[in-house]
């Protein structure tokens, strides 16, 4: 305190001796100019706390923000999983629907055989589009995986007879008798469907 410090530079010294009661009249006189007053010090304290305490606060607030940014984050993700998952299932339906007006036998297994839903191609929409340029190849190649058509097109088995509307090796329509009529009339259509069906004869 450099004004403490003056006052005593100037302080009279008598015979070796400083006038301590002249020294000190001078200090108390002084002392309020140059002093802190008690409030704004405990003031000070309390905004120096209090900013440490916002400071504690902010840190826990930001490890909190860090937290819940994470899960919000694996929400999004899940949410997006959610939303891909219903729109491959919208376009699953939609192809399924298609491929059976097509006269497919067994939608699943033609979605199996082309190599999945990505396979195909749909509209912004999920409406698939293309689906003739995909099927034709196939029908050509697989027939009885089809319907007949009774047209030109349409499957003739050697052996005489329709095939039959469904499969009967297949896990939904498995009958044992139309298997057993098939062997008998078309063995070779037997082997397809059984083939289609994932079945090893």
């Amino acid at each position: 305190m450099e004004w403490l410090k003056a006052i005593l530079e100037k302080a009279v010294i008598t015979d070796g001796k400083l006038d301590v009661e002249a020294t000190m009249k001078t200090i108390n006189a002084e002392f309020p100019k140059h002093a802190v007053p008690k409030q704004d010090y405990n003031d000070k304290v309390k905004e120096l706390s209090t900013a440490n305490d916002t400071i504690k606060d902010l840190k826990k607030n930001n490890a909190d923000n860090e937290d819940l940014q994470k899960k919000v984050e694996d929400y999004e993700a899940e949410v997006a999983d959610l939303k891909t998952a219903a729109e491959n299932t919208k376009k699953e339906y939609a192809l399924k629907d298609k491929l059976k007006e097509a006269g497919a036998m067994d939608a699943d297994y033609i979605i199996y055989k082309q190599g999945g839903l990505d396979k195909f191609t749909f509209d912004k929409e999920g409406k698939v589009i293309g689906l003739d340029d995909v099927l034709k190849p196939m029908r050509e190649a697989s027939p009885h995986l089809f319907k007949s058509t009774g047209g030109a097109g349409g499957y003739n088995p050697t052996g005489g007879g329709n095939p039959p509307a469904n499969n009967p090796f297949a896990k939904e329509t498995y009958n044992l008798t139309e298997q057993g009529r098939l062997f008998r009339q078309n063995p070779e259509q037997a082997r397809q469907l059984a083939a289609a069906a994932g079945v090893k004869l």
